[in-house]
């Protein structure tokens, strides 16, 4: 990628300051990219971090960026969520990959520049991964160096009730190193990028699931209706979260495009394309994480002229989405004596899939604008029952904050809150 400056207009704040417009004028192969994130965060110490989730099977680094205001720089402050962007699991699939490498850039170069871009790393940890199969980029494959699609090697619903050291049983080395990823971090919002069509999907994957039958954090929501199976109890912000990226999107919504059309852009999983063992369905089985995919191409692997449009249709899109995260209701959980509990569970009344808490009591809930009852439940303990509203333009700002304490139950009781 490539950069130049322009004057920002807008804000008075920033007329002095020169707003970096990124350029996608080729692939990044695997020596490239390790080169290129050296170099941002060479020159953004402050704001970006370089890690690895991991290695490939031919030893390649899983490579990762965390974007956070430099007072998450060492250690994410209390009650700051978790944004990840993941792409190019499918190595023969690209676009996605370059899409994630220029958002980099392009995040880093105008925090404090673009009003929009410093709120949104103020506000939030974004990590994103551009490829969690660099074996399968290297050689134009769509599996591993093993040949195998990783996006078929995620636990499911099967699993939710074996030991969790077993879990990672007979599994590829990079679905291993991307499961417990996944699983160590409270991860809010999350899209997994492929190619070959142009849509934003939502879960579930698969037909016919009912985790309720293997997890406590879910609850029977389908009232036997077998068609309801395919959809997650949290089907109306799934249905919101693909939308926002599909309305943001140049063409993804209006269908102009060359391959198949969706109506506004969106499909459920299952309706479309019925898989098993993917990784979207694995984060909304496992945890807390919402994740969609996002099919960005027709063609999988467009010339590398076609990126620059590729940056330009998403680039909206990739904020928008960004900013889910901290549109969430949120807040801490504790004990009678204010200690911080891992592990509750938060209820919305009426909902069929509950959030745990993190080892700080943290947690953080995505729902659609709309009034909602929540509570913390823990064993025995329970707190007050809170009224919360979302409003409609839940992404510009931070959600409501409510924290919530356990204690034994007396006779249930009603807050408000906005």
């Amino acid at each position: 990628t490539a950069s130049t400056s322009t004057a920002f207009e807008g804000d008075e704040d920033h007329k002095n300051k020169t707003r970096s417009e990124v350029f996608v004028e080729n692939y990044h192969n695997y020596t490239d990219l390790v080169k290129f994130f050296n170099i941002l965060e060479n020159e953004f110490p402050e704001i970006i971090t370089n890690y690895k989730i991991g290695s490939s099977v031919e030893g390649r680094d899983i490579l990762a960026v965390k974007i956070t205001s430099s007072a998450g720089k060492t250690e994410r402050p209390l009650g700051v969520p978790m944004v990840k962007l993941v792409a190019n699991m499918h190595g023969d699939e690209s676009v996605g990959r370059e899409m994630l490498i220029a958002l980099a850039e392009y995040l880093v170069k105008n925090y404090g520049v673009i009003e929009r871009v410093t709120k949104l790393i103020d506000t939030t940890e974004i990590h994103l991964v551009p490829s969690i199969n660099p074996d399968g980029f290297e050689r134009v494959t769509r599996g591993n160096y093993n040949g195998v699609d990783l996006n078929r090697g995620f636990p499911g619903q099967e699993s939710l009730s074996i030991d969790p050291e077993e879990l990672f049983d007979d599994r590829e080395k990079e679905v291993v190193h991307v499961m417990k990823w996944i699983l160590d971090n409270p991860f809010v919002t999350s899209i997994n990028f492929h190619d070959g069509a142009v849509v934003a999907n939502y879960p579930y994957d698969e037909k016919s699931l009912q985790p309720w039958t293997k997890s406590s954090v879910f609850r029977d929501h389908h009232q036997g209706a077998t068609e309801k199976l395919q959809l997650t109890p949290d089907n109306a912000e799934f249905v919101k979260l693909a939308s926002l990226y599909s309305d943001n999107h140049k063409t993804m919504h209006n269908g102009n495009h060359t391959c198949q059309k969706f109506d506004r852009g969106i499909t459920n999983g299952a309706d479309w394309y019925e898989i098993q063992g993917g990784m979207q369905d694995f984060n909304y089985l496992f945890t807390n994480c919402m994740e969609i995919t996002l099919e960005l191409s027709c063609v999988k692997k467009p010339k590398a002229s076609m990126l620059q449009n590729e940056w330009e249709n998403n680039r909206e899109s990739l904020l928008a989405y960004l900013e889910t995260a901290r549109g969430a209701a949120h807040g801490v959980v504790t004990d009678q004596q204010g200690t911080p509990v891992k592990g509750a569970r938060v209820e919305v009344i009426g909902r069929s899939k509950d959030v745990l808490t993190t080892d700080r009591g943290e947690y953080w809930r995505v729902l659609a604008p709309g009034k909602y009852r929540i509570r913390a439940v823990l064993g025995d303990l329970q707190s007050d029952e809170v009224d919360i509203e979302i409003s409609s333009d839940w992404t510009k700002e931070v959600g409501p904050k409510v924290n919530l304490q356990v204690k034994t139950v007396t006779s249930t009781t009603t807050t408000t809150t906005t």
